[in-house]
């Protein structure tokens, strides 16, 4: 038996999902690795949730603090925790069976983050499309920060996709411009380390009623919420790159980045209005630049429809793109066109 082997801390944070966190507390306790701890904090729910996560409370580190947001009740469970590696894993997805013993292999000194495959799944757990992101076989960070660079971000799954190195998350300083866990963190790994990329599906993402909802209402204010945290995330990691990686090229930060051009001309759209020649223009320029094959044609159809549909069918494909499980029927085609 091997000795000496890395923990892994697995990290769930819980608000008012008693539906779902008892399955997906059992799903890490299933898990085939000897050197695992499970630490879970209830983030001040109101429903019977904190009752759920103490049936489990002779296997875990539980912990229950007024509501303070998804960010410091993970920032708490990290404080609890003590493993080389860190998963935070959203209490109302699950981990695959098996998928800890996958990615063991991988939980090397030199391996910043680990990232995999999700199925999309209901609240009754019925799988509802494709697996996403499409990820291929990789332990090369450099075509990852050569994405950052162009634009200012890289395909990656949602937080329940990640494995991280712990001290990938240690010294960040402030984050008063984020609301998860991992927006800056995820940027900062390939800088690091190896990001290490799985083309298998090792965990389910759960879309429901209640994840949706952050998504009801379009508004421009939203949309400019989007644009400072993209931006503060870059902003953060291009000062984080100057402290603790001293041989890499200085992070540009730009601001004709086609994400935040397209929201800036969805923030039109969902305001009643057209955008403009000029923003059609800005958007399309930056597309073209950061992007080729399938994903530019796609973008570039998307921009063009904003310009040219009446308000009403630009703001649903605005809403689609921000929130594809909107669509049942384009969810997959969507994400297949857009992650890859």
């Amino acid at each position: 038996m091997k000795i000496n082997q890395p923990i892994l801390s697995v990290i769930i944070t819980c608000y008012n999902y008693e539906r779902y966190i008892g399955e997906c507390i059992k799903s890490v306790i299933s898990q085939d690795y000897e050197w695992l701890e499970i630490v879970v904090v209830d983030d001040g729910s109101t429903d019977r949730s904190w009752e759920k996560i103490q049936e489990f409370k002779d296997r875990i580190i539980a912990l229950r603090t007024e509501n303070r947001g998804q960010l410091k009740t993970s920032l708490t469970g990290l404080s609890l925790s003590k493993g080389d590696f860190v998963y935070f894993l959203d209490a109302d997805d699950v981990i695959a069976d098996g998928a800890i013993a996958q990615v063991a292999q991988y939980l090397r000194p030199d391996v910043s983050k680990i990232q995999f495959m999700l199925l999309p799944i209901d609240h009754n757990g019925y799988p509802i499309g494709n697996a996403f992101p499409t990820l291929q076989p990789s332990e090369d960070s450099g075509p990852l920060i050569q994405s950052i660079r162009k634009r200012g971000y890289y395909n990656t799954p949602p937080t329940s996709g990640n494995i991280y190195r712990r001290d990938v998350y240690e010294g960040l300083g402030e984050m008063n411009y984020e609301r998860g866990i991992d927006g800056v963190s995820y940027l900062l790994a390939p800088f690091v380390g190896r990001v290490v990329s799985i083309d298998k599906v090792l965990g389910k993402y759960r879309i429901h009623n209640s994840n949706q909802s952050s998504f009801s209402v379009l508004t421009s204010s939203r949309m400019k919420g989007y644009i400072d945290r993209f931006m503060g995330r870059l902003h953060h990691l291009s000062q984080l790159v100057q402290e603790r990686c001293a041989a890499a090229e200085k992070i540009e930060v730009r601001n004709d980045y086609a994400y935040v051009m397209e929201l800036k001309a969805m923030s039109v759209v969902v305001d009643g209005k057209r955008p403009d020649l000029s923003q059609l223009s800005a958007y399309i320029g930056a597309v073209m630049r950061e992007n080729t094959g399938k994903k530019r044609l796609a973008l570039l159809l998307f921009a063009i429809a904003l310009f040219v549909l009446p308000n009403k069918m630009a703001r649903h494909i605005a809403s689609i793109r921000v929130d594809p499980s909107r669509s049942q029927q384009l969810r997959s085609q969507l994400k297949r066109v857009l992650y890859v």
